[in-house]
């Protein structure tokens, strides 16, 4: 091999890292979720399953059946999932 086939053959080396200034890193260091996000997301998600299984378990009596004063019938399931949504929603921000 030539000396010139040899040099194109040498891999570039990668350049030197940027130095990232301290207020970056502190910033990056804190940006999480606040203390209060997991416990809402949770409580929305299991909220919404228990909604549901009330639901069903009291043979759609409870909780806004017709045991109630309000009766919204089978809108239980469409309240129980949509705070289970909600809940899922929550979760798709979670850092």
């Amino acid at each position: 091999m030539s000396e010139n086939e040899k040099k194109s053959l040498k891999f570039l080396k990668r350049p030197a890292k940027t130095q990232v200034p301290d207020s970056v890193k502190a910033k990056k260091a804190n940006d999480g979720n606040p203390a209060w996000f997991l416990p809402v997301t949770l409580t929305l998600m299991i909220v919404g399953l228990l909604w549901i299984m009330v639901y069903y378990i009291s043979q759609t009596l409870y909780p806004l059946g017709a045991g109630t004063p309000i009766n919204i019938g089978p809108g239980n399931i469409m309240v129980g999932f949509g705070l289970m949504f909600v809940g899922f929603g929550f979760l798709t921000r979670w850092k």
